[in-house]
């Protein structure tokens, strides 16, 4: 399944209840999804009152504003649309007919999951947080792939306990099992030579410049490329080592060959295409540090703008503007002001330094205000995208920083995780008839 980042994202915010900044943050955080490419448009909603199905409100607002958007009986193709409608509160996800098919997204466990991502940001009154986890989940092709499976066995369960063990009841689970097996063949069949699409394509020029990667690491001599950075490449440079025969055996595969070979070398494949992918995006973050240390204003400012830009995210997300908390942030941001018409000072990197620990700092008192509603124990690790992750930004890690957007999000998902209500399943009905695909949770 061919993955894209270059949808169009567009907000609807009909009453006002998103600031400008708010709709700012939904579509920059928007280039982090990660979507099959059947997804064109990412549609975000907020509605300050809907009806108490909140699907009649969206499907009367996209007739009498974005008809476009809505045929006679479902979605446009290539739509999805995530929202929150806030009185009553209900969070929703509706998709067109070929992007509900590519994600599973009628009345799954996949959609239900995806709308309670989006709950607990909106409970914390962080709805871009919301938004964004929320359409993070429902492209989220790993998830999809461990929700589909965990949907069949509960299938095949239920089919043998309702049919009998013996007899039909017993063929006729077993057909159901069979099916979910072919269906997650195929899907890995496809994985594996879109993979290996990949790896055939860069595997060898990043060989080609691995050395000339690895000294470039060595010569950074900001406190940005510590050890833990250090530690980093050195883990994925290792494994790209150890995997260059694995590689050569696989260079014999084309794409004419049999989908056998290739299902059988699937993990293989996967291994080999996860590690390309790692070791690309070192190279371009160990460049985009070096270019920093070394004075480049462009990567100077990009980089000063998306820490400006995490910071103000953080003031959004407190409800005290008059908070000792909010004007310390509110510092921070003027500060990231002051520094962006200095990117050429000889002292540009110490304060930049300087201004990264501060706002780590800020970042420790915010999680404690506003995300310490969760049981410690069964937390995941909270850590900052890591010099490998295509999210990794200069400063990320450095003296255990990590981001309000990452904050946010980790939050999000262990909320979810830890959550014992249970939506009991989506509201997929409209009152015209109209059978969109897609749904939506109270709570």
């Amino acid at each position: 399944m061919e993955i894209t980042s270059t949808f169009s994202t567009e907000v609807h915010n009909p009453e006002g209840v998103l600031s400008a900044d708010d709709e700012a943050r939904l579509e920059r955080d928007a280039e982090r999804i990660d979507a099959p490419a059947v997804v064109e448009q990412l549609h975000y909603m907020v509605f300050e009152e809907n009806d108490d199905n909140v699907n009649d409100t969206v499907e009367e607002y996209l007739r009498d504003n974005r008809t476009d958007l809505i045929g006679d009986d479902y979605f446009a193709d290539g739509v999805l649309i995530v929202g929150v409608g806030l009185d009553p509160r209900q969070a929703f996800i509706f998709a067109g007919e070929d992007v509900a098919e590519a994600l599973d997204l009628r009345d799954s466990s996949h959609l239900d999951d995806a709308l309670d991502a989006i709950k607990p940001g909106v409970k914390d009154n962080n709805i871009p947080a919301g938004l964004f986890a929320g359409a993070n989940a429902a492209t989220d092709i790993s998830a999809l792939a461990e929700d589909r499976y965990n949907d069949a066995v509960g299938d095949r369960i239920a089919a043998m306990v309702g049919s009998g063990i013996g007899g039909g009841g017993a063929i006729f689970a077993t057909g159901l099992g069979v099916g979910a097996y072919r269906r997650s063949k195929a899907k890995k069949i496809a994985q594996a030579r879109a993979e290996m699409s990949l790896v055939g394509k860069e595997y060898g020029q990043l060989a080609a410049r691995l050395d000339e990667i690895d000294i470039r690491a060595h010569s950074l001599t900001s406190p940005f490329a510590n050890n833990t950075m250090r530690s980093q490449w050195e883990s994925v440079r290792r494994r790209f080592f150890d995997i260059h025969n694995q590689v050569d055996s696989l260079g014999n595969l084309t794409s004419q060959d049999s989908d056998k070979e290739f299902y059988e070398n699937a993990d293989k494949i996967h291994e080999a295409a996860l590690t390309t992918r790692k070791v690309s995006y070192a190279e371009e973050n160990i460049d985009k540090l070096y270019r920093l240390e070394h004075g480049d204003d462009v990567v100077r400012r990009t980089e000063l703008q998306a820490l400006r830009d995490d910071v103000v995210e953080a003031q959004v997300a407190l409800d005290d503007a008059s908070s000792g908390l909010y004007r310390e942030l509110q510092n921070l941001r003027e500060r990231a002001d002051s520094l962006m018409n200095t990117t050429q000072s000889p002292d540009f990197l110490d304060q930049y330094v300087i201004l990264l620990g501060d706002y780590r700092t800020a970042l420790e008192q915010l999680r404690k205000q506003k995300f310490d509603d969760l049981d410690e124990s069964e937390n995941t690790e909270l850590a900052a995208p890591s010099i490998t992750s295509p999210d990794y930004r200069v400063g990320y890690g450095y003296n255990n920083f990590v981001p309000f957007w990452a904050l946010s999000s980790w939050h999000a998902s262990n909320a979810t995780a830890q959550s014992t209500s249970s939506s009991g399943g989506a509201n997929t009905s409209f009152s015209s008839g109209f059978s969109g695909a897609g749904g939506s949770s109270s709570f």
